[in-house]
């Protein structure tokens, strides 16, 4: 019985620690792959980096990275996109109050949707 005991403290110890580390952690991710209408065009890769970069000081915005995507001969590696987007933020109101800023919206509509064929997106983190 008092291995038992020992035991259950001893597993209580080590989950507490991380469970309370995940409750903390409240960033989210918000991942945006994006293809081009013009697949591989240099010049719309660069525009689109380059109009996505005015919004990294939004806020609730803890980083954001914009890059074209890196050929691979790897079979298992997606590289038929263009250009990726991963932005973290806060906690999930701080993704929310981005994608509702009117700065997002107008960039979305003006810049950048013009040239984009195809968009995933994926969020994800603690809440």
């Amino acid at each position: 019985m008092k291995r038992l005991f020992i035991n259950f403290l001893l597993c209580v110890s080590l989950l507490t620690p991380n469970f309370a580390y995940a409750q903390a952690d409240q960033r989210v991710s918000h991942v945006i792959v994006v293809w081009l209408k013009e697949p591989g065009n240099a010049q719309m890769r660069e525009q689109f980096i380059t109009a996505s970069r005015a919004l990294e000081q939004l806020p609730g915005v803890l980083s954001r990275h914009v890059s074209a995507v890196i050929a691979s001969d790897l079979p298992k590696v997606d590289d038929t996109f263009d250009v990726a987007v991963t932005v973290t933020f806060e906690n999930a109101k701080a993704l929310k109050n981005y994608m509702q800023s009117q700065k997002h919206k107008k960039m979305l509509d003006e810049q950048l949707k013009p040239l984009v064929n195809r968009v995933v997106v994926y969020n994800f983190g603690n809440q």
